[in-house]
């Protein structure tokens, strides 16, 4: 065993098999941390197996996987593999009910502005008739719902692109 190892003490050594469970990812994933620069101990050979420091392995991954992740920058194995597993995390989001599909969204937005929209057409009339305003607050109410109506659609206008995505939010 190389002098390096010695210093580290035996709960943080590991080999691929324990990183990978410690991890919770595959043995195949630890091979691409190795490849995209994971430190180890002892690099393994025939006949010698990988060590790794789980610290230092910690610390690499979790300062690793700050920012988004690039897969253009990947193996076409781990950008497969990338995108399997972008797909499941998806499918799962959607079976838990934390992500809501954009079709579902915008049904039930359409439904909601459109309720609003008849409520907002009808209240002065209501006004009027129920709580005996006069013509002359009619109008003001009027204008004002009119006001209110345009500034949502400017602001409706600013916040979704011309793909009819939501801007700044991440794709």
């Amino acid at each position: 065993m190389e002098i390096a190892t010695l210093n580290i003490p035996a709960y943080r050594k590991a080999n691929k098999a324990l990183v990978a469970e410690w991890f919770g990812v595959s043995i195949p994933a630890v091979d691409g941390w190795i490849r995209r620069g994971c430190p180890s101990v002892q690099r393994g050979e025939k006949g010698r197996p990988w060590v790794f420091d789980l610290l230092r392995v910690a610390e690499w991954r979790f300062r690793h996987d700050e920012g988004p992740i690039d897969p253009s920058g990947m193996t076409p194995k781990d950008r497969l593999d990338h995108y399997r597993a972008e797909r499941e995390r998806l499918k799962l989001e959607q079976e838990t009910g934390s992500l809501i599909p954009a079709a579902d969204v915008e049904s039930v937005t359409a439904e909601v502005m459109k309720t609003l929209a008849q409520t907002l057409d009808t209240l002065p009339d209501v006004l009027e008739r129920d709580a005996g305003i006069s013509g002359e607050a009619v109008q003001i109410v009027q204008r004002v719902i009119d006001s209110a109506r345009e500034s949502m659609y400017s602001d409706v206008v600013r916040l979704v692109d011309g793909n009819g995505s939501i801007s700044g939010s991440d794709p």
